[in-house]
């Protein structure tokens, strides 16, 4: 089955740390984020993959070439300007066609049961199949929220304060056929100026086509530093296989599970780190710092004595 990822945008709530590094490229546990969610997807039976990028995209393009390596087979598109996230969906059509396809925002990771959503997405003979989770009060007006009647949805909503629902769009939709790129190319932009896919979608709406809304307990959006340290959390729980950290010697330093630790990393004396703490390759950690719940990128030096909590931690080069 076909998947369409967007991975074009330029991260701005990781700036500064993506003002060098693509936002599905920064790396936890030693692989970018994206390759976790390739992975993912070629598992669930999407091998037949098309990436939308954009900023930085050429990092994207080198890291993962034709996918041969993760059993998939990869081509690429790139979005020439950054109008919004239907305008980069517009840009898979050809590769599209008009067969069934799932579209994937890439800084979104479902920690919980993705291959059975997935199937479930896929079953049914719904015009449209989308994924939503429960969001607290305070985050209504930062993400596209979900209006349904029973399991079938009655509106979305782009970041809009004025959602009467506590759903908030996952990130995937599954499309039946090639109508969405008909409905974008007769799109008003929003009032934030931009192509939105929940508008390409509420358009499917309005000529009665239906959206079937699947549940799940939790995503997380990896675009912000919180998301991006829930991330590392659900990544070192579940995905990695704590080895380096054997390496460093116990009597000197205290390691509390998980951590992942890069190669020619330097460790002072009386250092705690961990639980959650993703560290690059030849970074330099001096005596008595803790580190807890964070990422530090390669090439980092932290000082003596530092207590560092939830905290993405980058080098200046």
């Amino acid at each position: 089955m076909k998947a369409v990822l967007l991975a074009a945008g330029k991260g701005l709530r990781l700036q500064p740390i993506t003002n060098k590094i693509s936002k599905p490229m920064i790396e936890i546990a030693g692989k970018p984020f994206l390759e976790y969610v390739i992975t993912d997807l070629v598992e669930s039976g999407f091998g037949d993959i098309c990436i939308v990028i954009g900023y930085l995209g050429n990092q994207i393009r080198d890291y993962f070439q034709d996918g041969k390596r993760w059993g998939a087979r990869i081509e690429y598109v790139t979005q020439k300007e950054f109008k919004g996230t239907a305008d980069a969906t517009r840009y898979a059509r050809n590769f599209v066609g008009n067969d069934k396809f799932l579209l994937y925002m890439s800084d979104t990771i479902i920690p919980h049961d993705i291959r059975t959503h997935l199937k479930n997405m896929t079953t049914g003979d719904y015009d449209v199949s989308i994924l939503s989770g429960n969001t607290p009060p305070y985050q209504i007006g930062k993400v596209g929220n979900v209006e349904i009647d029973g399991n079938y949805v009655k509106k979305l909503s782009e970041k809009s304060s004025e959602s009467k629902s506590g759903l908030a769009w996952a990130g995937l939709a599954l499309f039946k056929d090639g109508l969405i790129f008909q409905i974008i190319d007769n799109l008003e932009p929003s009032p934030r100026g931009e192509y939105e896919i929940t508008d390409a979608m509420n358009a499917m709406l309005y000529h009665d086509k239906k959206i079937r809304n699947h549940f799940c307990a939790e995503y997380i959006d990896s675009g912000t530093p919180d998301g991006l340290l829930d991330s590392v959390k659900f990544i070192l729980s579940s995905r990695y296989d704590n080895k380096n950290s054997k390496t460093l010697d116990k009597n000197l330093v205290s390691i509390i599970e998980p951590v992942y630790m890069g190669e020619n990393c330097k460790m002072g004396k009386n250092c705690a780190i961990g639980p959650y703490v993703s560290i690059g390759n030849d970074v330099e950690i001096k005596d008595g710092v803790k580190i807890e719940e964070s990422i530090v990128f390669d090439k980092s030096m932290i000082e003596s004595g530092q207590h560092i909590k939830r905290s993405i931690i980058s080098s200046n080069d």
